[in-house]
Formats: structure tokens, C-alpha cells, sequence
């Protein structure tokens, strides 16, 4: 158990195997974060707390959610139901509708290879997940999140995630790639174990 989150024998053993690049027990020379080792789309929710910018575009039917890095993207389709069978994505497969001044968000269709964060939450293809956006004011967005996964965990959890206007309103190219990782590893991490070993 770690704070309102109980694991499943399933998310405890996937929780017990992750080697995060970032974070507590971090093993960055040694993860096995795909998003970090192969350069896997980070997935939702945790494109949302990479520590770049996003952007939210409205147009009729859909909102999308542009992320700076890797030049992601997540569509929200509105006021529409979810398909009968959705294919396991990266980013689920999202519907949304406005109550009042509160975006809320249903997700499904996820599938099992991303973490649910950058410490290595896990998450099934079961992942129901449910967002309240909402402005605190003009320059704070807030989205309360329940992330239910019978797979991953006992019972649904609650978390909050907290969001700062930035005034400049651009996004930069950042993508990384397989071959930025092999460079990476060419370049830093064998020096890094060169001067490690001296």
C-alpha cells in the first residue's frame, strides 16, 4: 500500500520490476523505461506530467491536447460515446463533455505498455480512467484524476495534477528518437562508465 494506492498481486510484481530513470531508486544507466530506453511514447496520464508544455486546441468535436515532447498529441471527441471495442493505444481512447465550467474526461482503450508516470505506475488494458479539468484561475489548471485498473489495483485512486499558464503560448520541436538513445548511450553513458572505472 502507498498512500490511497493498493496494489493488485499483478501491479505489485509490475511496480517491484520497473527501473525508472528519474525518481526514488532511480537506475538510469539500467532502466527499463521504455519511453527512456527505446524512445516509447510516454502514454496518458503520464505525457501530462512531463515536465514540458502543452497546449489545449477546441474546435467542434474534438479537443486536443499538443504536447511539446515528442510532438505528441491526445484527442478528446465530444459529446460522443466511447466505441463498442477500442484498440489498445498509448493515449486510450478519450470522450469528454462540458459540465458547467468543468471538462470531464472518460478514457478506455489503453494498452499495457506505458506507465501510468516517469516511477513506474503500472497500468493494464483494463485502465479506466476518469479527469475533471478545470480553471482555479486564469492562470491555473487543474485536473483531478481516478485511476481504476482491477488489474493494477484493489480499488480506484485519486490524484491531482496542477498546471501554470505559460504566457509565451509556443511549443518547441523536442522529439526524441531511437537513434537520439543510441547516441546518448554512445556518447554520455560510456563516459560516463569510463570515468566511473578509472
Amino acid at each position: 500500500m502507498e498512500g490511497d494506492i493498493s496494489y493488485t498481486p499483478w501491479g505489485l510484481q509490475r511496480l517491484k520490476s520497473v527501473k525508472p530513470g528519474i525518481g526514488g531508486g532511480e537506475a538510469f544507466l539500467d532502466t527499463n523505461d521504455l519511453a527512456l530506453k527505446f524512445a516509447d511514447p510516454d502514454g496518458y496520464p503520464r505525457a501530462s506530467v512531463h515536465p514540458m508544455r502543452f497546449k489545449v486546441v477546441q474546435s467542434a468535436d474534438f479537443i486536443y491536447f499538443l504536447y511539446e515532447y515528442n510532438q505528441s498529441y491526445r484527442p478528446i471527441a465530444m459529446n460522443r460515446p466511447h466505441s463498442p471495442d477500442p484498440d489498445p493505444t498509448w493515449f486510450g481512447e478519450a470522450v469528454g463533455k462540458w459540465e458547467g465550467d468543468t471538462l470531464v474526461v472518460d478514457a478506455i482503450g489503453f494498452n499495457d505498455r506505458a506507465w501510468l508516470d516517469g516511477i513506474g505506475h503500472p497500468r493494464s488494458e483494463k485502465l479506466h480512467l476518469v479527469e475533471h479539468w478545470r480553471r482555479a484561475d486564469h492562470d491555473t489548471l487543474v485536473n483531478d484524476l481516478t485511476i481504476d485498473d482491477p488489474v493494477a489495483y484493489t480499488k480506484p485512486w485519486n490524484g491531482q495534477l496542477i498546471f501554470k499558464l505559460d504566457h509565451s503560448g509556443e511549443l518547441h520541436e523536442s522529439i526524441y528518437t531511437a537513434t537520439d538513445e543510441l547516441r546518448f548511450k554512445n556518447d554520455i553513458v560510456k563516459t560516463i562508465d569510463k570515468t566511473a572505472n578509472k
